[in-house]
């Protein structure tokens, strides 16, 4: 721990105390909490934004994502009540939230993601093997993919806590990621597949993903036999 967050704690510890029911009590941690913020130049931003935290995952590829992985990130980070960011370049999503949130999210995104490859790989290889043109391929396996994921939204809803943290997240956001812009996907255009819509489904159906026992242990519980 730096000195800077044992400041941000003693802070923290200050404010909580000004919510006192104790006018006295709370009139005095207030002060405190105002002195040792100006004393180390510390604004209200700068407490919040150490409520929250970060947690990466490696994308599928490096620049633009695709529509199905895109909308699995953004499901995890919905689930765990996280903000989504994708570093362009990096080919990395980060989710930011409190406490073990951002890594729950990360770890369901990141399992999630590595099934889903696998059954689109044997989905193209078992049911499209005869598809003549590479571009073809891709549009009827990106049609696989979106309702795998939409097959799958429940299995990281149903292990999910219930979470506020858009306070501190929001903090977050303004102190570290200030420029941050909204994201477009990569869309597959053409018309839809009924059968590569079934198939997607019915396999993001079978999507695992288990509960972690505690904090310790959550993101490791996540991790399924592939």
């Amino acid at each position: 721990m730096t000195e800077q967050d044992k400041i941000l704690g003693k802070i923290k510890k200050c404010l909580r105390l000004a919510a006192s029911s104790n006018a006295n009590e709370a009139a005095t941690a207030m002060r405190q909490a105002q002195a040792l913020m100006a004393a180390h130049n510390i604004t209200l931003t700068d407490v919040r934004a150490a409520e929250a935290n970060s947690h990466s995952a490696k994308a599928n590829v490096k620049f633009k994502p695709t529509k199905w992985e895109t909308i699995l990130a953004q499901t995890a980070a919905k689930a765990f009540s996280c903000k989504l960011i994708f570093f362009s370049g990096v080919g990395e999503w980060q989710f930011i939230g409190v406490e073990i949130a951002p890594e729950l999210a990360s770890y369901a995104f990141g399992v999630l993601l590595r099934q889903a490859k696998r059954d689109r790989a044997e989905y193209i290889k078992n049911n499209l093997k005869r598809v003549k043109t590479k571009g073809a391929v891709t549009k009827r396996a990106d049609v696989y993919s979106t309702n795998w994921v939409w097959a799958a939204e429940s299995k990281i809803t149903a292990i999910a806590p219930s979470s506020s943290a858009k306070t501190a997240i929001a903090a977050y956001m303004d102190k570290h990621h200030s420029k941050a812009e909204d994201m477009k996907s990569r869309e597959t255009k053409g018309r839809q597949y009924d059968s590569d819509s079934h198939s997607g489904y019915l396999a993001g159906c079978n999507a695992n993903l288990n509960r972690g026992v505690d904090g310790s242990t959550a993101a490791a519980g996540l991790e399924h036999q592939l």
